[in-house]
């Protein structure tokens, strides 16, 4: 039983690097001068219109305010966000996704896709198959 879930685990664990040089390709392909941690920050700020708190993405990177709002500094620096105070809490720091960031982020999202599709063609997945990763996904959601 162990080595089946130790097999298991090396094929999330090969997913997940797949995944993120995936990732790394298509960052580098649109152009950006990004971090990972920086392009974290761009997924969460765009995906909602209203952008989200420093302490919201500290939270969703694992990380504390701090490190959280430097990352954001940076980000704004390269003109990809913008900060404000929020609208309901004035002590707290909203940051949206300026239009450079949007165009920056649909780049790398439409790249990233792009290499995906291939990904899922050379898989061949039946239709048992795509449920079952449909219920892997869902099961990472929280991590991001």
């Amino acid at each position: 039983m162990a080595d089946a879930a130790d097999d298991l685990i090396d094929s999330l664990e090969r997913l997940a690097v797949g995944s993120v040089a995936i990732t790394a390709r298509a960052i580098t392909a649109a152009g950006a001068d990004l971090t990972f941690a920086q392009w974290r920050v761009l997924l969460i700020v765009g995906d909602r219109v209203e952008g989200a708190t420093v302490s919201e993405i500290a939270a969703r990177i694992g990380a504390h305010a701090s490190p959280a709002s430097r990352l954001v500094s940076r980000l704004k620096r390269h003109g990809v966000v913008s900060t404000g105070k929020d609208d309901r809490d004035g002590r707290v720091t909203r940051v949206t996704l300026t239009e450079a960031g949007r165009a920056l982020r649909d780049r790398v999202l439409a790249r990233r896709r792009e290499d995906l599709a291939v990904v899922l063609v050379a898989a061949a997945l039946t239709p048992a198959e795509a449920t079952v990763m449909a219920r892997l996904a869902a099961s990472v959601e929280p991590f991001t």
